[in-house]
């Protein structure tokens, strides 16, 4: 196939950062990284720039070619973006966010900023690590009829995007279900639940923030039409959009299972304050009469001191088993109390 991009001296900043590939209906070449755009795209095909942690001298290089809007450019070269579909003159900027679970249960979000023209794809992203090969392989498994339009690589980035959002719900869900059931068994709780309760609460709420918008994105990209979404591939892409509201409505109910996990925290938290409450109140009920006793017999009456307690024998059976009568009389009570 011929080749419209060739190698360049590695003194500019855009080498090492860029990888580009040739598409047409034939198939696809992949040219060195060192490439840099010099001619127009092949009949019948496109150009795809991938840049990786862009600089501003290669995004300059390639907003002089493609005629980029500044904007456009500045906000893939800083990211931080939200998602979004935007319309300028010559092509379509969208940007889409994966997440990722990373150490500590910590969100990790990767931008993928895209320019969509009607000969060229250009896709700048900030560290994210999918595989270019694994894009050109899903590519080459798009219909041949619109093989030709840089739609059809669109939507295989878009389709690999939202790919890797089921496996970060799976294993959301499974750590939140864990957790519920390590509440319920666990017989003390310890401040590690709640720091992990916390956590996955954020987790869910943080990753449904940042994957709502792209419905809205993708409704939007339905009624652009060419060379964005061609009529050939609306069904295709409202694939993507019903699986993106599928990931939406499980990170929605993954946020109400957190809250849940919170609720169940503090039921068992009250539960436990309330059983010992309740052996505290018991502990007091005993001791209560025998309090009353106690002081009764330890106040000196003369008639208590000189005339009932004058032996050994009144000793025991006045003061002692006069206790432990009580005692037994408030722990029976007790009992019973309790298992009404």
């Amino acid at each position: 196939m011929p080749s419209q991009l060739v190698p360049k001296a590695p003194d500019s900043e855009i080498a090492g950062h860029l990888r580009a590939c040739v598409f047409n209906q034939a198939g696809t070449a992949v040219i060195e990284k060192r490439a840099v755009p010099t001619e127009a795209a092949p009949k019948g095909g496109f150009i795809w720039f991938d840049v990786t942690d862009p600089s501003a001298e290669g995004m300059a290089l390639l907003q002089s070619r493609f005629k980029l809007h500044p904007l456009a450019v500045e906000d893939a070269l800083h990211a931080h973006q939200r998602s979004k579909a935007e319309s300028y003159p010559g092509f379509e900027f969208v940007v889409v966010h994966s997440v990722s679970q990373g150490e500590q249960d910590l969100l990790q979000v990767h931008e993928l900023n895209l320019f969509i023209g009607t000969d060229f794809v250009i896709s700048v992203r900030h560290g994210h690590g999918f595989s270019t090969q694994d894009i050109v392989d899903r590519w080459d498994r798009v219909p041949e009829d619109w093989r030709s339009d840089p739609s059809s690589l669109f939507y295989v980035l878009l389709d690999a995007m939202v790919d890797e959002y089921a496996p970060f719900a799976d294993a959301l869900e499974d750590d939140l279900r864990e957790l519920r059931h390590r509440l319920v068994d666990q017989r003390h709780l310890d401040e590690d639940v709640v720091r992990k309760i916390f956590r996955l609460s954020e987790l869910a709420s943080a990753s449904h923030a940042v994957v709502f918008p792209l419905k809205d994105v993708l409704t939007t990209l339905l009624r652009v039409g060419p060379p964005v979404v061609s009529e050939n591939e609306i069904p295709y892409f409202r694939d993507i959009r019903d699986h993106a509201e599928h990931v939406i409505e499980r990170l929605s109910h993954a946020q109400t299972m957190a809250d849940r996990a919170f609720d169940i925290y503090h039921a068992l938290e009250n539960r436990a304050q309330v059983a010992v409450s309740k052996q505290l109140t018991q502990v007091a009920t005993v001791f209560l009469p025998l309090t009353l006793v106690t002081g009764f017999f330890g106040q000196n009456f003369g008639f208590l001191v000189n005339k009932l307690l004058v032996s050994a024998t009144s000793f025991w059976i006045f003061c002692v088993g006069g206790e432990l009568l009580v005692a037994l009389i408030a722990v029976l009570y007790v009992i019973r109390v309790g298992q009404r």
